[in-house]
C-alpha cells in the first residue's frame, strides 16, 4: 500500500487533497501515494484537467453551446456535482 493509503481512500479525498482541506500528515500520505501509485497519479491529472475543462466550459453561460444543452442533461449533471446528504 503506496503512503499507507489505499487508492479507494485517495479517490475518495482527491478534492480535499487538491483544495488542500487535509492535515499535514494525510497531505504528506497523499503526496507519498502519488509518487509511489502511477495509477492514482494519472487519476489525479486527469481529475485536474477535468475541472479546468469545466471551468472552461462554465465562464460564460451565455455562450450558445450551453444553451443547445437538453434542461434534463443540464440538471443531470449539476445534480453530480451536489453533495449527497
Amino acid at each position: 500500500m503506496a503512503g499507507n493509503l489505499t487508492c479507494r481512500q485517495v479517490e475518495e479525498f482527491l478534492m480535499d487533497y487538491l483544495e488542500n482541506r487535509l492535515g499535514f500528515w494525510m497531505t504528506l500520505q497523499f503526496s507519498i501515494h502519488l509518487f509511489m501509485c502511477t495509477n492514482c497519479s494519472k487519476y489525479m491529472q486527469e481529475y485536474k484537467n477535468t475541472i479546468a475543462l469545466e471551468k472552461k466550459i462554465f465562464e460564460n453561460p451565455e455562450d450558445e453551446a450551453i444553451g443547445n444543452v437538453p434542461d434534463d442533461i443540464l440538471q443531470a449533471i449539476l445534480n453530480v456535482k451536489k453533495p449527497s446528504s
